[in-house]
């Protein structure tokens, strides 16, 4: 009776312990990806930031690590389109995720 009911109690314990395992997993994944999106942002800004000083920048910004050594990452184009339009696509990588974020404005006004 005693070895049934700890083989029960075990199949239990692994049970649940296999459950929060999971759930840590999907709270680890929530996590990057909310990271990347706004690693993604943050290069918008940054292109931003630039056309403001320089309305004719349309260098983009390569892969650069924020916070510096954390292995994040965020970089982005910047494109003319028709009719002055300017398409800013950003793009923010945290391990495995990968999210973009394209932005369009018409400096001239």
């Amino acid at each position: 009776m005693t070895l049934f009911v700890v083989s029960i109690i075990t199949v239990m314990v692994v049970s649940v312990y296999e459950m929060q395992m999971a759930q840590w997993a999907a709270v680890r994944n929530t996590g990057d990806y909310e990271r990347a999106l706004y690693l993604a942002g943050a290069a918008v800004h940054h292109s931003l930031a630039e056309i403001e000083k320089d309305s004719d920048w349309r260098d983009g910004i390569g892969a650069t690590e924020h916070p510096a050594g954390s292995g994040q990452t965020y970089s982005a184009t910047v494109t003319d389109s028709a009719g002055g339009i300017v398409v800013i696509t950003g793009s923010g990588t945290v391990g495995a995720i990968t999210r973009k974020l394209q932005v369009t404005i018409d400096p001239g006004d």
